[in-house]
């Protein structure tokens, strides 16, 4: 019961003593509130726009296109790896330079070209003005803050093109670089190819054709004639000296026929890859999907004045209340110091 009485008598003491002190509170807290509206008048007012936009799927284009094993959808949308590049490409200097250079952000901003902080300043400021975000919906926005509606407009939906234009730059560079090593591989096998396709040209016109069915042909050829004694020294002569060739040379024949059809594979797989390859380097399919394309704002979106001036003013009557308590304290203090 005593405790209750202390809190009312110390909330009691507390409402006394901020009667008292009315004037000053009062006067502080105008003040502040006057100084608040005053600033809020004189800040710029700023337009937001909005891009809304999603990652495309990294399937590849041509596996998509040319085969039938290919996992995921061309049109789908991209996951969270895709949303992570997106982000990343869109906070690359390479998009920024193009912006400040497109938009000539460096008057725009009026950015004193003469100090030595110059590109700090106007970096600064771009990244004070523009934002990429990832929303909960794996989605990215793009959020732009002008003092020009339209131009706020204008730089977010260029960014988003222009975004698309740096992937497509990059797939295109490694695509250029693929398809220049399948093509060196393919036409370095094919010349191989050709080169041991002209050794077993030369052996064919040596009247090697098939080392299994002439041998077999051959020595069936010269037992039966030998045994009916149908055939000639002469012809007896010919069959084995087709024998001797085709031990000589048959074999070679042989590997060099299994290596061919063997490399032949090899090529027609390379030749796959090749198409594939320029197919890769010739797209030009967009690597994002815009869903909400930026436009002119009807309504500024900072600052929001009357947030402003309420949060000086609630801040300007507790610090009048807190100054009035420390100038009270100290009061009472110097009078204590000076009586003991």
């Amino acid at each position: 019961m005593t405790d209750k009485n202390n809190f009312t008598n110390d909330s009691q003491d507390l409402l006394v003593f901020l009667y008292k002190k009315r004037l000053p509170i009062i006067l502080i807290t105008v003040i502040g509130a006057v100084a608040s509206i005053i600033v809020s008048l004189m800040i710029t007012p700023m337009f937001k726009s909005t891009v809304i936009l999603y990652p495309a799927s990294s399937v590849s284009v041509s596996k998509a296109l040319l085969s039938n094993n290919t996992k995921g959808s061309l049109m789908a949308f991209g996951d969270e790896e895709e949303t992570e590049q997106l982000l990343q490409v869109l906070q690359s200097k390479e998009i920024a330079d193009h912006i400040v250079d497109k938009f000539n952000l460096v008057d725009h901003y009026d950015i004193d070209t003469t100090s030595k902080f110059m590109k700090t300043e106007l970096e600064d400021t771009y990244n004070g003005n523009i934002s990429f975000k990832k929303t909960k919906f794996q989605s990215v926005k793009i959020e732009v803050f002008d003092e020009d509606p339209q131009y706020a407009s204008d730089i977010a939906n260029e960014i988003s093109l222009y975004a698309d234009t740096v992937i497509n730059d990059l797939h295109k560079g490694r695509a250029w670089g693929a398809l220049l090593i399948v093509e060196y591989e393919y036409k370095k096998l094919n010349r191989q190819i050709q080169k041991i396709s002209d050794s077993l040209s030369v052996l064919n016109k040596m009247g090697i054709l098939d080392y299994t069915q002439q041998t077999t042909a051959y020595s069936a050829g010269l037992a039966e004639g030998i045994a009916s004694g149908k055939i000639s020294k002469s012809g007896i002569k010919y069959l084995e000296n087709k024998l001797k060739s085709l031990e000589k040379f048959g074999h070679v024949s042989l590997e060099l026929s299994k290596f061919i059809e063997f490399e032949q594979e090899r090529l027609s797989y390379l030749k796959g890859k090749w198409v594939e390859a320029g197919v890769e380097y010739a797209q030009n399919l967009s690597n994002i999907y815009i869903v909400e394309k930026a436009v002119p704002s009807e309504k500024k979106a900072k600052p929001v004045r009357w947030l402003i001036v309420s949060l000086a003013t609630l801040s300007s009557f507790i610090f009048a209340i807190l100054f009035v308590a420390f100038a009270d304290f100290f009061k009472n203090f110097k009078e204590k110091v000076k009586n003991d």
